[in-house]
């Protein structure tokens, strides 16, 4: 259904949009109250106003603006993995020192950046892909510098602002040539325009998903464009790094399978090969490249690209059985990252290197509960069965393998077992027994850290216990994806 506004379909998007003013305007109030807190609470607020409506959308698609923006099963599961990455981040953030004088800058910044990934996921024609791309980013840019006390914090920002530029000019190139090659910007035009083509039939197409991939590539961090991610993950502030690395990711497969998947799925022979070898690259460089790290954010970071290759596996299967995989393994990536850098979060207030891997020595012993939680988050990203990464994985591999992509899928499975190196070292050395000549400096967890991170590990369970329905539902979105 199509109307000129259609307000009600945007309703989860102008929410995120409202309460990122509103999180800004709370932050000048005066009282220490208003300022310290206000700011997160009105954040979590519209959140969960935002996650409401999402469940209230539920069903049947809907058009708002004209075509340029849908609401559909699609999108709202996306935007329920955006609005849960924002709200463990601001969580984790109670008390992180870069908010402490600028938390509504903070808030409202987590906020936009979530309004532009809902507009990515909900993107009706190649103007709102790139507009919801750049809002995202820009949010993000000032994110990862805002510690401006920390050389450290703006290199990343800067860093992040250099590449992430290019990262847009490719895809805006690559977007400009599509609607050169088809004579408009509405997805639904596009893809009637490339039924029954190919890539010979249209060489202009070629350059446009070359450019296209390489650009929604800088953003999923994915080789050769992953440059940017370790120097980038490891200065920015570490709540900031974990909301880039699950919601961030969520918004470029969230373009990835609007353009490749639902656009061009009758292409889907031309270009799955591209798209795989993306996906290989990422898989060996990331592995081979964490395998060498001793600080946890690098880890991550590599761990990142290299779980950006498993995604792509998805994406290269160009099927409902693909985006489903995708999707399912975007919710269970989401839990198993976030717990990881909680833990790294409450290390890192404790310790002055407590992002080092050495700065975990015995942390499990003295902290039994995220001990727990740091192991489930590391065995599921390791693949381990029966945690919910381990069925995201299998989801993939099979994907791939029904779609003729056998050699895709071992790529990805041998792809795992290295990842066990340096996984698993980190499980060791968090269970290892501390030497009594080194004093163990633990201080108090704030309750929402402390809540956030728990949740994240219960939740990693309970992807797996009940992935059955969950599932389910990313069916579903995966055929509106499709859905004409």
């Amino acid at each position: 259904m199509s109307e000129p506004l259609n307000v009600v379909a945007a309703a989860p998007i102008i929410i995120a949009a409202g309460t990122a003013t509103l999180a800004f305007g709370v932050g000048l109030l005066p009282g220490r109250f208003a300022k310290r807190h206000g700011p997160a609470l009105t954040a979590m607020a519209g959140i969960i106003a935002a996650v409401v409506m999402s469940a209230v959308l539920w069903g049947d698609r809907q058009e708002a603006f004209g075509g340029g923006f849908r609401s559909d099963r699609f999108s709202l599961v996306l935007n329920m993995i955006f609005l849960g990455a924002a709200f463990l981040t601001l969580l984790l953030a109670w008390r992180e020192p870069a908010a402490v004088d600028r938390r509504g800058e903070y808030a409202g910044l987590v906020m936009i950046s979530v309004s532009g990934m809902m507009l990515v996921a909900g993107a009706g024609d190649l103007i709102s892909i790139f507009l919801g791309i750049e809002i995202l980013s820009v949010a993000l840019y000032v994110l990862c510098a805002l510690e401006i006390w920390r050389e450290r914090s703006l290199e990343s920002g800067l860093k992040y602002l250099i590449t992430g530029a290019v990262g847009a000019s490719i895809l805006l190139y690559g977007l400009s040539l599509l609607f050169g090659a088809t004579g408009s910007t509405s997805l639904e035009t596009i893809g009637t325009a490339l039924q029954g083509t190919s890539f010979t039939d249209e060489p202009l197409v070629i350059a446009a998903m070359a450019l296209i991939a390489g650009g929604l590539a800088f953003k999923a961090s994915a080789v050769p464009f992953h440059m940017w991610t370790p120097d980038v993950y490891e200065g920015a502030p570490t709540t900031v790094t974990a909301f880039m690395s699950t919601a961030v990711k969520a918004a470029a497969f969230a373009a990835f399978l609007r353009l490749f998947t639902g656009v061009m799925g009758d292409l889907q022979p031309d270009w799955s090969v591209a798209i795989a070898v993306l996906a290989t690259a990422s898989i060996v460089v990331g592995n081979v490249a964490a395998l060498v790290q001793t600080n946890m954010k690098r880890m991550l970071a590599y761990s990142s690209i290299a779980q950006a290759g498993y995604l792509l596996i998805g994406v290269a299967a160009g099927s409902v059985d693909g985006a489903e995989a995708v999707l399912y393994y975007l919710i269970a990536y989401g839990l198993m990252t976030m717990a990881a850098f909680a833990v790294v979060i409450i290390r890192e207030r404790e310790v002055e290197e407590g992002d080092e891997i050495i700065a975990l020595a015995g942390y499990g012993r003295a902290r039994p509960v995220y001990g727990v939680v740091l192991t489930l988050a590391m065995l599921s990203l390791a693949g381990f069965p029966p945690l919910s990464g381990f069925i995201g994985k299998f989801l993939l591999f099979g994907s791939a393998v029904e779609n003729d992509l056998t050699w895709l899928a071992i790529v990805g499975a041998v792809g795992s077992m290295v990842s066990l190196g340096y996984y698993l070292r980190v499980v060791a050395v968090a269970w290892m027994p501390q030497s009594d000549e080194e004093p163990r400096k633990l201080l108090t967890v704030p309750g929402p850290v402390a809540l956030a991170t728990v949740t994240c590990g219960v939740a990693i369970v309970a992807a797996a216990l009940f992935a059955s329905p969950l599932i389910d539902v990313c069916r579903g979105a995966a055929q509106s994806l499709l859905a004409p």
